[in-house]
C-alpha cells in the first residue's frame, strides 16, 4: 500500500497507572496489543489516506464502513484495529492544509460506533490504545498530504 515510514510508539503505551485500593499500581498491557508504529499515506488506487497500525504480529484483516467518509481495519482473528482508510473527498478539510484535530475526531467517531456493537472490553481496550498511538504521532502520521495528489 504504502512507501511512508513507520513511526514507532512510545514504550509509555505498553503500560497504564490504576489506583487500587489507594496504592497507585503499573500494568503492563500484553505486548501483542498494543500498536508498535503507525504509519499514513494517500493511497492512489483506493483514493483514499490510509492509517496502518502494526503490532507484534501479521495478520490479514476485514474492512467496516462506517460511513462515507470512514473505514476501519479490523483484525480478522483478533479484531484489533489495524487501519482506517479516510475517504478524503468527503471529510470537511481545506484545500491546501487539512485540520488535524477534525481527523481524529472523525477517526474516534467511527471507532466508538464500532465499538458499540457489543465489543469485548479487551479488544475495547486495544482500540484505546490504538487512538492513542494515532494520537501520539498525529502531527507526524498526518504530515504528509492527506489530500488526494493533484491530476
Amino acid at each position: 500500500m504504502t512507501t511512508a515510514p513507520w513511526i514507532q510508539v512510545e514504550p509509555s503505551l505498553r503500560m497504564r497507572s490504576e489506583p487500587r485500593q489507594g496504592l497507585q499500581l503499573t500494568l503492563f498491557v500484553p505486548p501483542h496489543e498494543v500498536p508498535q508504529a503507525v504509519r499514513g499515506e494517500f493511497d492512489k488506487q483506493l483514493k483514499k489516506f490510509v492509517i496502518e497500525i502494526r503490532y507484534l504480529d501479521d495478520e490479514d484483516f476485514k474492512r467496516e464502513t462506517m460511513d462515507d467518509t470512514v473505514c476501519l481495519r479490523i483484525g480478522k482473528n483478533s479484531r484489533r484495529l489495524l487501519g482506517i482508510e479516510l475517504d478524503t473527498a468527503n471529510l470537511n478539510v481545506a484545500q491546501v492544509q487539512f485540520q488535524l484535530k477534525e481527523v481524529e475526531e472523525e477517526i474516534k467517531r467511527a471507532v466508538t460506533k464500532f465499538l458499540q456493537k457489543d465489543q469485548a472490553q479487551e479488544e475495547r481496550e486495544n482500540y484505546a490504545l490504538a487512538i492513542k498511538a494515532i494520537e501520539s504521532k498525529g502531527e507526524q502520521l498526518l504530515n504528509r498530504s492527506i489530500l488526494a495528489p493533484a491530476l
